[in-house]
């Protein structure tokens, strides 16, 4: 009998030892997100999407509203910073597009309904733009 106890006493040390000394659960391996140093020719003003009310007043206002851009075309001077305003029930997402209609890098990502976003314009030229979500949506920036 006293061997069983004994027995039992050098399992259960055994059991406890080997469920102190199990490996950690691994990882998950970390992620490094590099920017490039390359700045597009247009500086993002705001990266994130904004709440109207919170968004920076400009006198250069596009309003989205019953799927259109109002105005479709504005024209504004170098250095001006424009601001679309998504007054739609719908999400919208503009989009730049280059001289061959690719799209560009210059996108505001979705704006949900109520949301403001602004980009500056340094450089003169014509900045054709749609909307991602509904592509018959489109418009243009004059830079002058």
């Amino acid at each position: 009998m006293r061997d069983c106890v004994l027995l039992l006493c050098v399992v259960a040390v055994a059991m406890i030892a080997a469920g102190c000394t199990q490996p950690s659960p691994p990882q998950p391996p970390q992620t490094t997100l590099t920017i490039s140093p390359t700045i597009p020719v247009q500086t993002l003003i705001t990266t994130v999407p904004t709440p109207i009310s919170q968004a920076s007043v400009s006198e250069n206002t596009i309003t989205i509203k019953n799927f259109a851009f109002t105005p479709q075309t504005m024209t504004v001077k170098a250095g001006s910073i424009v601001r679309w305003e998504n007054k739609d029930s719908s999400p919208h997402r503009i989009v730049f597009i280059d001289k061959d209609s690719q799209d560009t890098i210059l996108d505001s990502s979705v704006l949900s309904s109520t949301q403001a976003w602004s980009q500056k314009f340094d450089k003169p030229g014509t900045y054709p733009y749609y909307c991602k979500i509904h592509p018959e949506m489109t418009g243009t920036v004059i830079v002058v």
